[in-house]
């Protein structure tokens, strides 16, 4: 799965959420990797629980990703000018509010969760470099 860029650069009013947004995908498909669903030639990636779900492709922020919540849904995509889209069918007023819960309530589900994903061998092999040396 191509991982989502850490440094990447938001603007506009989402931007801190966006932000976090990005840090949290980062951290599920590290930690809390899971199957994906082919969709033609996509794989597509579903987190979440509790009424709280973050669906994408494996392009992550890249790509289309929609971020359903109790309050509402939204969607996330790129614009051509390379800029990152929040669109809300409940308006933008309610877009930080259903941004701001679906990134707790997914973040939440997996925070609880008592596994995550097994340590690689190319990390377990540096690990144990470093206990060589």
């Amino acid at each position: 799965m191509t991982r989502t860029p850490p440094n990447r650069n938001f603007d506009g009013p989402y931007k801190e959420l966006l932000t976090e947004l990005a840090s949290l995908i980062e951290w599920l498909q590290t930690e809390h990797d899971v199957s994906y669903v082919k969709a033609g030639d996509d794989k597509i990636y579903a987190y979440g629980g509790d009424g709280h779900v973050l669906v994408m492709d494996e392009t992550g922020l890249d790509g289309l990703i929609e971020l359903i919540t109790p309050k509402g849904a939204l969607s996330i995509k790129p614009a051509e000018d390379g800029k990152i889209t929040v669109t809300a069918a409940e308006g933008e007023a309610a877009a930080k509010d259903i941004l701001r819960e679906g990134i707790d309530g997914v973040r939440r589900y997996y925070e609880n969760r008592y596994w995550s994903t097994p340590t690689t061998s190319s990390k377990a092999q540096g690990a144990s470099q470093q206990l060589v040396n």
